[in-house]
């Protein structure tokens, strides 16, 4: 019986820690004002290059699948599976995200490279961020701490 309450407690545990990051989530959408007009995108991303009709080669961006992310349980399980993936690839794939108005969502929303429009593929490729970066850790520490301290003051 002491295997079963421990098993218990771990899940519960667990549970609370997946609705914690979920909030965490959701506020790091609420606090980015470009979340009103725009829909955040992760994909994994690597340098290709095309050549071009006279004979050179332009440098591009090879995208996999752009994956819409909004502050649902859903999109938070997408964005550990592509953060997943890229830590197993062996090649010169990266993580990446990008704001981009929703008015281009259906040109965008779960399509890769070769049937987004050239243009806009530049303009990701000018326009995106590396996965690895801060990810707003700094801004979920701080509503952490905010929340910690709502919690001890009663506010």
């Amino acid at each position: 019986m002491k295997y079963i309450k421990q098993f218990e407690t771990r899940e519960e545990e667990e549970k609370k820690k997946r609705k914690e990051n979920l909030q965490i989530f959701k506020d790091l959408f609420q606090e980015n004002p470009l979340s009103q007009t725009h829909d955040f995108y992760m994909f994994i991303g690597r340098s290709k290059f095309i050549e071009l009709p006279d004979g050179n080669y332009k440098k591009s961006l090879e995208i996999e699948n752009m994956v819409r992310i909004k502050p649902d349980q859903q999109s938070l399980s997408a964005s550990n599976g592509l953060s997943l993936r890229v830590m197993v690839q062996h090649d010169d794939s990266a993580l990446y995200h990008i704001w981009l108005p929703k008015e281009i969502r259906k040109d965008v929303e779960g399509k890769g490279d070769h049937s987004i429009e050239p243009w806009l593929v530049d303009l990701i490729n000018t326009h995106k961020q590396k996965g690895s970066d801060d990810h707003g850790r700094q801004v979920a520490k701080d509503i952490k701490q905010r929340r910690n301290d709502m919690d001890k003051y009663n506010l």
